[in-house]
């Protein structure tokens, strides 16, 4: 549904775009290429792979589960999912920020960009943070979940 959605919006748009005349719409050619894409392969393969996934037998849990649902605790503040969101979010943006900075700046006034050994530094904490980040979180809704025993 969302590449359906996602090929809809744009061939509107562009269809917006070509009705102002603008240099900025896809080409003809290029919009009836994808327009085949789209009806030539991506839709028969939709319906080829839920004729598959019919005809292949239910899928069975390999362990057995437990009949009576597990009650899960009332959270506490900092697992509100806003929160989450916001921490989740927040600490891997600054950790790039001042080099997203710079990097705009210099696409701004026209100049060139040279520091990729330092970009590939600020790269790799990003992906360091981001790492830090889920494991916290994740730690964090399995204790509630779960109810790990405190360390003393």
């Amino acid at each position: 549904m969302f590449p359906g959605i996602c090929f809809a919006i744009f061939f509107v748009l562009n269809a917006l775009i070509w009705g102002e005349k603008s240099s900025g719409a896809v080409p003809f050619g290029t919009m009836f290429a994808l327009v085949f894409l789209w009806f030539g392969i991506s839709v028969p393969l939709v319906f080829v792979g839920s004729y598959i996934g019919f005809r292949k037998p239910a899928i069975e849990d390999p362990v057995k589960t437990n009949k009576i649902p597990r009650q899960i605790p009332e959270q506490p503040w900092y697992m509100n999912p806003i929160f989450s969101i916001l921490i989740g979010g927040i600490l891997p943006f600054g950790a790039i920020f001042i080099e997203l900075f710079f990097i705009l700046t210099s696409i701004w006034l026209h100049q060139f960009y040279y520091l990729f050994g330092f970009l590939l530094l600020v790269f790799l904490i990003l992906i360091v943070t981001c790492a830090e980040i889920t494991i916290v979180l994740y730690y964090f809704q399995l204790n509630i979940i779960f109810g790990f025993k405190k360390l003393k």
